[in-house]
């Protein structure tokens, strides 16, 4: 949970400091984070293939398939990350045409370029990191990615003010701290992988020489499928961030503030998903189908206590969250009111992620990615355009569209794992 919640508090520290500069600049990140989050959590859905492999290998005592996976997984996101990171650059120029205010639009060019950079060691540590959370070792992660949100704290105060005798870049200086914030977790991880003996050892075989298309096949029969369920939640809130500037700018911006506070929630949700996803493979291995459904059971319990909890806190406190972004009145009012809806489809949420984990460790994909295609994209957009725009609802509106998409998602994907588990546990 903590490895999770501090992946997403390098965009909550870059949105923080970022509104200091104003409500175009804030809205010029949200519009850029819009773009580059669909190929950051496509990224991420490949990489989490690794973690169910490995766990079922280690279930299962095949350590030479550890070794393989986490080989043949690293090739294949380097890979992602080089073709990203090209494709986000090039796409820099286009932002304009997509109907933003042109306002905005510097801050979002500015950001995107560095951003585009940080593909590559992003997906070098989310492989370092997959390897180690599947041997259920998520210590060293932590440590790592708590440093680096640190470090792009102090860098984003010089860089977007330019203190200390830097030059003040702005929105750029933002995304240009989490580029060498990255780099330096890639490097921070294998130091420590160096000491910690059960995670070394894997490594230390690794052959680089040898490959085989049937570990390349796996990993992205798994990774392709979980990047489209992961994509298509994603693209459905970049879609509601596009639909809310079709409204106006301040609306935008109160859309961020809103969406980055449940994302802090979403993020620690994504902690617990993945240890059921580590569970249920670990178990899934030594064939103990009892205690797969376990995991996945007791992981959905959990994750709904939290997001009641969480869910009251943004209610008591929706008035004050949003003044740690920024003193624009008409800012705070709206994001305040979107916060009364994050807490509404805090439960559905939680539940849709715990249980498309679960799925994954079951290494159950192909179903799972149509569920959420159709929720979000034949359910929730519609509505969250129908009712914002044609109906002229608002902001509301837009929310209102990804709770009916969450709320859908989640009922299906339970009982996608409750079927699957029972026909497990009635197999001789």
């Amino acid at each position: 949970m903590a490895s999770q919640l501090g992946q997403v508090a390098v965009n909550f520290a870059d949105n923080i400091m970022v509104a200091k500069l104003g409500p175009a600049a804030l809205a010029g990140v949200s519009f850029a984070n819009a773009i580059f989050a669909i190929c950051l959590v496509f990224g991420m859905g490949i990489s989490f293939a690794l973690p169910p492999l490995i766990s079922e290998a280690q279930g299962a005592g095949d350590d030479r398939r550890i070794s393989s996976f986490f080989k043949h997984s690293l090739i294949v996101n380097i890979a992602f990350g080089v073709i990203s990171m090209i494709l986000l650059i090039a796409f820099i120029p286009f932002m304009k045409y997509l109907g933003q205010d042109p306002e905005i639009i510097p801050h979002a060019a500015d950001y995107m370029y560095y951003s585009a950079l940080g593909m590559l060691p992003f997906m070098i540590f989310q492989t370092l990191r997959c390897y180690s959370d599947g041997l259920s070792e998520t210590l060293p992660s932590m440590i790592i990615i708590i440093i680096g949100n640190v470090l792009n704290v102090i860098l984003n105060y010089l860089l977007i003010f330019g203190h200390w005798g830097l030059p003040q870049m702005g929105a750029a200086g933002a995304s240009l701290s989490s580029l060498i914030s990255r780099v330096f977790m890639v490097v921070g991880i294998l130091i420590l992988f160096r000491y910690w003996k059960n995670l070394w050892g894997y490594l230390s075989e690794v052959r680089f020489n040898i490959y085989k298309s049937s570990y390349f096949k796996k990993i992205l029969s798994l990774g392709i499928p979980s990047s489209f369920q992961m994509t298509f939640e994603l693209t459905a809130f970049s879609a509601a961030a596009i639909i809310m500037g079709f409204i106006g700018k301040v609306e935008q911006a109160s859309h961020q503030i809103a969406i980055n506070l449940a994302s802090m929630t979403f993020m620690i949700a994504t902690g617990l998903a993945m240890a059921a996803t580590i569970r249920v493979g670990n178990q899934l291995g030594k064939g103990d189908i009892p205690r797969v459904k376990d995991a996945g059971y007791s992981a959905m319990i959990q994750i709904t206590l939290f997001m009641i909890i969480a869910a009251i806190g943004f209610v008591l406190t929706r008035h004050l969250l949003p003044t740690i972004y920024m003193d624009n009145e008409e800012v705070i009012s709206i994001a305040a009111y979107l916060l009364l809806a994050a807490a509404i489809f805090q439960i559905p949420d939680g539940i849709q992620v715990i249980t498309l984990s679960a799925l994954r460790g079951l290494q159950d994909v192909k179903i799972p990615t149509i569920i959420t295609f159709l929720s979000y994209w034949f359910l929730g957009i519609p509505c969250s355009y129908i009712l914002a725009i044609t109906l002229e609802w608002g902001p509301i509106g837009v929310w209102i569209g990804l709770i009916v998409g969450l709320t859908v998602s989640a009922i299906f994907l339970f009982y996608r794992f409750k079927m699957l588990t029972n026909k497990l546990e009635q197999k001789p």
